[in-house]
């Protein structure tokens, strides 16, 4: 009797602390909303426009902090980012908002402490420590390298750390990317802008630079750090399960971005195949929405490996395993194939969420009709004849995505689903 009379009191005694724990969290919360809103106001604070120059650019922000005599559609934010308490798990700083008929996404780019870092390298770079302005510690680094880019980037390597745009360093295609961004912003503080980018995310960089290619979303502009850019759409996550020859169709888009970025005047390197990176808009063409993660080679760089870089995945199974040094330093590569096939389309793709693959579940007329089908994705991920051991010589990789996408092709035309 005792020991169940304990038994009880200990459990009344859990449960008024467990009350008194959710009371207190109650009114945490409601003081956090009375003191700071509940919705997330588009201001200055927000923009964070006390760090610019070391900003990425101001060419948006007559529509964001609402200037009423702006001719452009105002910018707000909507759904649950709208709500300020969001900000508290809202680790990857991004927001959907909408501009007149368009649906839109306001991304910072980084992370709070990613940006705190980089505060923090830019004020060590320039030497000051003590009270340091990073509006002008950027001044101060452009100005003791004459706004030389490549300087800058050697010299100040710590500001570049978690960039992938200047992995290989390549003049001409940074150059690239910085005749491109000054078309929308000739302003007389566009090279800090461009090089606070460069340095914590060249996602507007890309979009801006590929503007007229299919493959990523339409850049709207930036005002402090907060980047937009246009609403795609679902993810490939989001759609894992939608009809299999819909899904077909993905896959042979996807394998068109793979050529079209190992083939151009500067190679694009995918290095995060994510399937929440990919998203399809509403006439079902796929974009890259998140630009962040590729890697630039310019070709054309003298002293360059012209064999074909072969990626065969060693070191890593269950990941994009890469290296940087290959990439940057061969004339081309397979690896967008290997992250396409491997990373998305095979039996053992990358992501937690479709482990299966996206090309998971065909039905009987496929494996009817064309029963190499799959086979070319294994042969194209790099384990031939469905196995899980990667061929460390795979000089067919190329071929396979050739023939794979003529098949695909074949198959959504008898599928119904033009492509």
């Amino acid at each position: 009797l005792n020991s169940n009379a304990n038994k009880h009191t200990m459990t009344a005694a859990m449960r008024r602390r467990r009350k008194k724990m959710w009371t207190l969290c109650g009114v945490l919360l409601l003081l956090l909303v009375y003191l700071g809103g509940w919705y997330q106001r588009l201001d200055e604070q927000f923009f964070e426009l006390h760090t610019c120059p070391a900003c990425y650019g101001q060419t948006l922000c007559s529509q964001l902090l609402r200037d009423e005599y702006s001719s452009h559609s105002k910018i707000e934010l909507t759904g649950f980012t709208s709500w300020k308490i969001i900000n508290f798990f809202n680790v990857k700083n991004v927001y959907y908002g909408q501009s007149g008929e368009n649906s839109i996404v306001l991304k910072k780019l980084a992370h709070n402490s990613e940006l705190k870092e980089f505060d923090q390298n830019l004020c060590k770079a320039s030497k000051e420590t003590e009270n340091c302005d990073v509006s002008q510690a950027i001044k101060n680094i452009l100005i003791k390298t004459n706004h030389n880019f490549s300087q800058i980037i050697s010299r100040y390597p710590q500001l570049f750390e978690i960039s992938e745009g200047v992995r290989c360093n390549h003049n001409r295609s940074i150059q690239n990317l910085y005749d491109n961004y000054i078309k929308i912003d000739a302003g007389p503080y566009h090279h800090h802008h461009f090089i606070t980018m460069l340095a914590v995310n060249m996602e507007p960089l890309i979009l801006n630079a590929y503007q007229q290619q299919q493959w990523f979303p339409f850049l709207h502009g930036m005002c402090g750090r907060v980047m937009v850019e246009n609403y795609v759409g679902p993810t490939l996550t989001q759609l894992s399960q939608v009809p299999w020859i819909v899904r077909a169709d993905y896959a042979h888009q996807l394998l068109e971005l793979a050529q079209d970025f190992s083939e151009g005047e500067f190679r694009l390197y995918l290095t995060d195949v994510s399937l929440d990176n990919f998203a399809v808009d509403s006439k079902g063409k796929v974009k890259i929405i998140d630009a962040e993660n590729i890697v630039m080679v310019d070709p054309s760089i003298p002293g360059l490996d012209p064999t074909e870089h072969v990626n065969d995945g060693f070191g890593c199974r269950d990941c994009l395993s890469f290296s940087y040094e290959d990439l940057c330093g061969h004339t081309f590569s397979d690896h967008n194939f290997f992250a396409v096939c491997k990373g998305i389309l095979s039996s053992s793709a990358f992501s937690q969420d479709l482990p299966e693959g996206l090309l998971h579940s065909p039905p009987s007329w496929v494996f009817e009709e064309y029963p190499l089908l799959l086979s070319l994705v294994e042969d194209c991920a790099g384990h031939p004849s469905g196995t899980n051991a990667y061929t460390h010589a795979l000089p067919t990789r190329r071929k396979a995505a050739a023939a794979l996408h003529t098949q695909l092709l074949t198959v959504l035309q008898k599928g119904g689903k033009p492509s």
